[in-house]
C-alpha cells in the first residue's frame, strides 16, 4: 500500500461518566483490558497492519495515562518522519467550551493540520469504547469497490444488546448494502431480533472530510470529528460494511467487566485475538508469575510478576499483583500494583491500580452490582 494512503483519526471523546471511577484520571482509551492491554491497542494494531504512517488523537481531557502508554508509537510502527507519527490533542472538551464562549480562533484547526499535514488520500475515524479486530485494508477496498462518499462500519447483534444502549445508532441497509436510514435502537423496529449497529467507525476520502468540515464552520457546528460525519450522513451516499468478528462496546461498568470475563472464553479470547492481525501492545519485560504451592488458580488470566498464594478463580490479573496466602479472589479484575492481604474474600469486583486490601477483609458484589474500588485506595475494613 503507498505509504501515507490512509491517515487516521482517533475520536478518543467519548462519554465517559457511566465509566467512573475508572476513567476519572483516564480516558476511555486508556482502559486496561484482558490483564496486559489497552483498549487503545486494538486501533493502533489494526492501523498498524493497514500499514498508516500519520495517526491524529483527538483526546476529551489530559491524555497523559495516552502518552504514557504510546510514547513514540514505535511498538506500532508510528514513529515520527516528516509527514507520519502520532500526533495527540488534548484537552478537546476545554477547546469546546472555549468556542462557546467565544475565545477559540479555530474549533477545527488541529483537524484540517492534521490532514493537510498527513498527505493522506483516504481517511478512518474510529472511536475507543469499541473492542475490535478491524482489517483497514479489506475496508479500504470495499469502499473502492462501492460508489458511496463514505463507509459505515457496522456489526449485527442481538437485540438483547442494544437494551440498555437506546442511543446507539442502528442501520437501515438496503439491497444494495447502501445506508438508508441511521436511527437511535431505542427507534428501531420492535419486530426484528438483530440489528445492524454502527461501530462509530468511517472510512471516505481525506478531502470529503475536508468538506464536512467546511461544510459544518459555515454553519457554526462545533462536533467531534465523528458527531460531524453522523451529523452529515444523511446527504450523502453511504456504504455499508460488516464486521463480523469479535465486538464489544466499553459504554458502561458491567459492560468493562463483562468483555474482559469474555476473554476467560477460549473461543471469544482466540476470535479478538489469534485471527489474521495480531494485537500489539507495548512490551513489559518482567519475571513470571509466581504460584506458591498452596496457591489454587482455576479459569484465571495473569500478567507477568505477580505473587499468588491464595485463591484465584474466573478472574483476570494484571501485572505485580500479590495475593496472599488463605486469599479468595473469584469473578473480579485486579489491575497492576494491588495487594490482597491474607484471608481476605473478593467477589465481582473491580481494583484500579496500586489499591491495597488489607487482611480478613471481605468485598462481595454481584454480577448486576460490582464493587468497583479507584486506584491507589486502601480498604481495611
Amino acid at each position: 500500500m503507498k505509504m501515507n494512503r490512509i491517515c487516521a483519526i482517533l475520536n478518543l471523546t467519548e462519554d465517559e461518566t457511566a465509566l467512573k471511577p475508572l476513567t476519572r484520571i483516564r480516558p476511555i482509551a486508556s482502559l486496561p483490558f484482558a490483564s496486559r492491554y489497552r483498549l487503545i491497542d486494538f486501533n493502533l494494531s489494526s492501523i498498524s497492519h493497514a500499514e498508516i504512517q500519520s495517526v491524529g488523537m483527538f483526546i476529551a481531557g489530559s491524555g497523559r495515562s495516552i502518552y504514557d502508554h504510546i510514547r513514540s508509537g514505535s511498538v506500532w510502527n508510528l514513529e515520527s518522519g516528516l509527514t507520519g507519527g502520532i500526533f495527540t490533542y488534548s484537552q478537546q472538551m476545554l477547546k469546546a467550551v472555549q468556542e462557546r464562549n467565544g475565545d477559540a480562533l479555530d474549533f477545527y484547526m488541529n483537524h484540517k493540520e492534521f490532514i493537510y499535514r498527513s498527505q493522506a488520500e483516504y481517511v478512518v475515524i474510529m472511536g475507543s469504547k469499541i473492542v475490535a479486530n478491524i482489517d483497514i485494508k479489506a475496508v479500504m477496498q470495499h469502499h473502492l469497490a462501492k460508489d458511496g462518499d463514505v463507509t459505515v462500519l457496522y456489526k449485527s447483534v442481538p437485540r438483547a444488546f442494544l437494551e440498555n444502549r437506546p442511543h446507539e445508532k442502528v442501520l437501515q441497509i438496503d439491497r444494495d448494502e447502501y445506508l438508508l436510514h441511521l436511527v437511535d435502537a431505542k427507534d428501531a423496529s420492535s419486530e426484528l431480533d438483530r440489528f445492524a449497529m454502527s461501530m462509530n467507525m468511517y472510512f471516505m476520502r481525506a478531502d470529503k472530510m475536508l468538506e464536512l468540515i467546511q461544510r459544518a464552520e459555515l454553519e457554526g457546528l462545533n462536533l467531534d470529528a465523528d458527531k460531524l460525519i453522523e451529523h452529515y450522513l444523511p446527504e450523502y451516499q453511504v456504504n455499508t460494511y460488516e464486521y463480523t468478528g469479535y465486538l464489544a462496546n466499553i459504554d458502561s461498568i458491567p459492560a468493562y467487566f463483562n468483555a474482559n470475563m469474555e476473554m476467560l472464553e477460549k473461543n471469544k479470547f482466540s476470535a479478538l485475538f489469534h485471527g489474521s492481525q495480531n494485537v500489539i501492545t507495548k512490551v513489559k519485560n518482567g519475571a513470571p508469575t509466581y504460584y506458591a504451592k498452596e496457591a489454587h488458580v482455576k479459569n484465571a488470566q495473569f500478567a507477568t510478576g505477580c505473587v499468588i498464594e491464595g485463591t484465584v478463580e474466573d478472574s483476570l490479573i494484571h501485572r505485580k499483583v500479590n495475593i496472599a496466602k488463605d486469599a479468595e479472589v473469584r469473578k473480579s479484575i485486579i489491575m497492576q500494583g494491588a495487594k490482597i492481604g491474607e484471608g481476605s474474600v473478593l467477589e465481582y469486583c473491580i481494583l484500579d491500580k496500586n489499591v491495597t486490601i488489607g487482611p480478613g477483609v471481605t468485598l462481595k458484589g454481584t454480577k448486576d452490582n460490582l464493587v468497583v474500588i479507584e486506584k491507589n485506595k486502601t480498604i481495611t475494613v
